[in-house]
């Protein structure tokens, strides 16, 4: 694997973010719909770009968009809460890029956007995504259960959040090692 580089989304990730999303694991793990369509897409994240709560970053490896990561902050009196989803590409699950993003996202909330809590909803059978995210301090608070319907059956899913504490090393040290390491 190349270089990992974390970006900005751009209108022109729309074609990489498609097939990103599109991706068996991806669609197993979200509530997607195999039938969302290219122009969906587009209209998506040009109204991801556009909304001032809304922050898209993507792992990009030799050109091609492999990751996402987004967090949406709160309005009014919540404000002070993000919610975070991340889909990495199923070539390359287990190679460090969703840490990547997550660390991404945790540094934007903690040190850009002031967010004190930051919440996930992840089915409760994607074992990798409650592993990523219980190793960044988020906890189960709740199950919601039968909450979506995938592969003719009902499932669960977890409502996970993480609080921000004062750390000894902070987030974006820890996205620095991270990506010299990845290289």
């Amino acid at each position: 694997m190349g270089r990992i580089i974390i970006r900005a989304l751009r209108l022109t990730d729309a074609d990489d973010i498609y097939e990103l999303m599109h991706m068996p694991n991806v669609l197993w793990g979200t509530s997607l719909l195999p039938s969302t369509s290219m122009e969906t897409w587009k209209q998506i994240l040009e109204s991801w770009i556009h909304d001032e709560h809304m922050q898209v970053f993507i792992a990009e490896v030799q050109g091609k968009v492999v990751g996402v990561v987004t967090l949406l902050s709160g309005e009014g009196r919540t404000k002070h809460v993000g919610e975070v989803t991340v889909a990495v590409h199923d070539k390359y699950q287990g190679q460090g890029i969703g840490k990547m993003l997550m660390l991404t996202a945790i540094d934007l909330a903690d040190n850009w956007l002031n967010l004190q809590r930051l919440e996930m909803d992840i089915y409760t059978d994607n074992e990798p995504a409650v592993r990523l995210a219980k190793s960044f301090d988020f906890e189960v608070e709740g199950q919601r259960r039968q909450c979506s319907f995938r592969s003719g059956t009902y499932i669960d899913s977890y409502f996970m959040a993480r609080l921000r504490v004062p750390l000894q090393e902070s987030y974006a040290e820890k996205l620095t090692q991270g990506s010299s390491e990845a290289k």
